[in-house]
C-alpha cells in the first residue's frame, strides 16, 4: 500500500471518529444549558407560573455559537503550535498541546458568557416571581464548561486532521468555523428535539406533539426531586447525542472518501451519501410501519 493512501485512510478514519465523538459532546453541551430549540420552552415556563431550576445559558443560536468557539480555539492553537514547534516540540505534540490551551481559553469565555446570560434571563423573569437559585447555576456550570472544552478541542483537532492528513486547502481556523456551524446546525435540528419535545414534556402522551396551548408547560419534577440541567444531558446522550454524532460523523467520514475513491470525481461523496440516505429512508419507513402494526395507531389516528 502506498504511503499516501495509508495516510489518507488514517486521516479519514480519524476524522470520522473525532466527528462522531464531537457530535455527542456538543449535543450534551447544548442540553446542559437549555440552548437552541428547548430554550424558548424554558423561558416561557415562568410566564405561565412554572418555577424552574434549569440552567438557561443560551448565548446565541447553536450554529454561530459553536462556530465561534471552534474558530477561536483553533486560531489560538494554530498560533501556539508554531511557537511550540520553535521550542523544539514535535509537530503532533505541539498541535495537541496548543489545541488543549485554545480549548481551555474558550471554555473560560463560555463560562463567563453563560453566567451573564443565565443571570440576565432569570432577572427578567422577576415579574413572574421566578427566583434565582444559585445551585441551579453553579451545579451545571462546570459541567457545561467541561463539555464546551471538549467540543472546542475535538473540532480543533478535526480541523488540523482535515487540513494536514486529508490535504484540505483551507486554513484550520476556517475549517473549524465551518465545522462548528455545521455541527451546531445538526444538533439543533436533530439532537435537541429529544430534549425540547420529549424530555421537557414527559408528562404528556408520547408522540402527541406540542400544541400552542402547552408551550412552556414543561416538566418541573424529575426522577429524584426537581428537574435540573445536569440529568438532562445524561438522558439525551443515549438517543439525541447519538443521532447528532451519527449525522455529523457520517458527513465527515463520507466526505473523506472522495480522496480514496474517485470513480465519480467530486460527485463521489454526493453519490455515497445519497445511497446512505436512501437506505435510511427505506429502513425508517419499514420501522414506522412495523411499530404501527405491532403497537397500534397513535392516539387520535385510529381511523387512519
Amino acid at each position: 500500500m502506498e504511503p499516501v493512501t495509508l495516510t489518507l485512510m488514517i486521516g479519514v478514519g480519524l476524522a470520522g471518529a473525532i466527528a462522531f465523538i464531537a457530535g455527542i459532546i456538543e449535543d450534551a453541551e447544548s442540553d446542559a444549558g437549555s440552548a437552541s430549540n428547548p430554550n424558548s420552552q424554558v423561558q416561557l415556563a415562568p410566564q405561565i407560573g412554572h418555577i424552574i431550576r434549569y440552567y438557561d445559558k443560551a448565548i446565541a443560536g447553536e450554529p454561530p455559537q459553536n462556530g465561534l468557539w471552534a474558530a477561536s480555539a483553533c486560531t489560538i492553537a494554530l498560533l501556539l503550535s508554531w511557537r511550540f514547534a520553535d521550542m523544539g516540540i514535535g509537530q503532533y505534540y505541539a498541535i495537541f498541546f496548543a489545541a488543549v490551551v485554545g480549548a481551555a481559553i474558550v471554555c473560560l469565555v463560555q463560562g463567563c458568557f453563560g453566567v451573564f446570560a443565565h443571570l440576565s434571563r432569570i432577572a427578567s423573569f422577576s415579574p413572574f416571581k421566578q427566583p434565582l437559585y444559585w445551585d441551579a447555576l453553579l451545579t451545571p456550570l462546570p459541567y457545561s464548561m467541561g463539555l464546551a472544552f471538549l467540543t472546542a478541542l475535538l473540532l480543533t483537532l478535526l480541523a488540523f486532521v482535515t487540513s494536514g492528513l486529508l490535504g484540505n486547502p483551507f486554513a484550520p481556523p476556517l475549517l473549524a468555523l465551518l465545522f462548528g456551524i455545521s455541527l451546531g446546525s445538526i444538533a439543533s435540528g436533530t439532537g435537541d428535539i429529544q430534549y425540547g419535545a420529549e424530555r421537557l414534556y414527559q408528562h404528556h402522551i408520547f408522540g402527541s406533539g406540542i400544541p400552542i396551548s402547552k408551550m412552556g408547560d414543561i416538566d418541573l419534577k424529575g426522577e429524584y426531586g426537581f428537574r435540573n440541567s445536569v440529568d438532562t444531558p445524561y438522558f439525551c446522550m443515549r438517543l439525541g447525542g447519538t443521532i447528532t454524532a451519527f449525522a455529523f460523523g457520517l458527513i465527515i467520514f463520507l466526505d473523506g472518501w472522495t480522496r480514496l475513491f474517485t470513480f465519480a470525481g467530486e460527485w463521489t461523496s454526493v453519490i455515497l451519501e445519497a445511497i446512505v440516505v436512501a437506505i435510511l429512508f427505506i429502513f425508517l419507513v419499514w420501522l414506522e410501519k412495523f411499530t404501527r402494526d405491532s403497537y397500534g395507531p397513535y392516539p387520535g389516528q385510529e381511523d387512519l
